[in-house]
């Protein structure tokens, strides 16, 4: 992208060269899959497309959920699973959030204590051998992120490679992201599906193993998304397009391995997420270090724009609705029409900011 922003749009939607006063407060959890949020923010992307950004650090996604309901957000990283979850009101209260900007795909990791290594456990179908010789002695206890996440669809997937039923033979709870490794030191679960770098940091203390990447159990499926109030993308149309036009020029900066160093190094930073650029770079840059079994390629460990990662299409959008409903996780089946679903991942409005980066660039 040039040094500065020179927009142009279609007659209809013109796009002001302004610096907008109004300062956006955006939330985020502290996930490597956050990156182009952070990269916009401390390169300069956000104040070359004339916003005032200010990062809320969140500390999980029941306060983001809770922060955009009660409009103290104004967007927010979250799982694009989110979208159902509060539109309607799978979680409670219902809101009319939408995206047009898809943050990441792929990102998380399947980690196990190094107990169920040592019973032998190394895979899905080993895994079930090992509950089969426990059964009636113990039941495991596995942690996901949140009940509509595609850590807890993963996880599941993954259980059910090796015939491993995960509402029977397991017990999934919810931790918090950010607690998950903690959790597993103290032996309060027994492995968890998270994003990066809470596997990591894990493996490089040595109290875990990695038994998948879940872009090996379900290649390029959708992660983050950046979520607003559909009031917010309608009134105040070009601030929400502005914004989206520097998170596609910092997800390209995110994308390029030759720039996963520096990132790693600003994620780092004690007010983003106060850990190690080593933790960081395990699946940013790779090799990834997966503990016991081994090491493997990063390559597409987390993707930020590569393979269109950053459109919300319907294909994307129907990926969730059916695990919602695989996993039987809502009250009812899901059976959004296109239209509805349409209108809750903004494919006109991501092109219209693509077509602006692209006139910028």
């Amino acid at each position: 992208m040039s040094a500065a922003l020179h927009l142009e749009s279609e007659p209809t939607r013109s796009f002001p060269i302004k610096s907008y006063r109004k300062t956006l407060n955006i939330g985020f959890v502290a996930m490597t899959d956050c990156a182009p949020l952070i990269a916009a923010k401390e390169l300069g992307f956000f104040e070359r497309a004339g916003l005032n950004v200010n990062l809320s650090r969140e500390a999980g996604w029941g306060t983001i959920r809770e922060r955009m309901l009660h409009g103290e957000l104004d967007a927010a990283h979250a799982p694009a699973s989110m979208i159902y979850e509060m539109r309607l009101g799978l979680g409670g209260r219902s809101s009319s959030c939408v995206t047009a900007f898809m943050m990441s795909h792929n990102g998380s990791a399947i980690s196990f204590s190094n107990e169920l290594w040592e019973m032998g456990a190394r895979d899905a179908r080993s895994m079930k051998r090992v509950m089969t010789a426990n059964k009636g002695k113990r039941k495991f206890r596995f942690a996901v992120v949140l009940k509509f996440s595609t850590q807890n669809y993963l996880l599941r997937q993954w259980l059910r490679q090796g015939g491993i039923d995960p509402d029977v033979d397991v017990e999934i709870v919810v931790v918090p992201t950010t607690h998950v490794v903690q959790c597993l030191m103290q032996g309060h679960i027994d492995g968890y599906c998270a994003g990066e770098p809470w596997n990591s940091i894990g493996l490089m203390e040595g109290i875990c193993w990695c038994a998948a990447l879940t872009s090996e159990v379900e290649p390029m499926h959708p992660e983050k998304a950046l979520v607003v109030d559909e009031a917010f993308a309608e009134e105040r149309h070009h601030e929400h397009i502005a914004l989206i036009v520097a998170l596609i020029g910092a997800a390209e900066y995110c994308d390029k391995p030759i720039n996963r160093h520096a990132l790693a190094g600003i994620l780092s930073k004690p007010h983003y997420f106060g850990v190690s650029r080593d933790a960081l770079l395990n699946a940013l840059q790779g090799p990834f270090q997966r503990g016991k079994s081994g090491q493997s390629s990063a390559l597409d460990a987390i993707v930020f724009r590569r393979n269109d990662a950053n459109a919300p299409t319907e294909a994307k959008a129907r990926w969730i609705e059916h695990e919602i409903n695989r996993n039987a996780l809502a009250p009812d089946t899901l059976d959004l029409t296109s239209a509805q679903i349409k209108s809750y991942f903004r494919m006109d409005l991501y092109e219209e900011a693509e077509r602006l980066y692209r006139a910028a660039c």
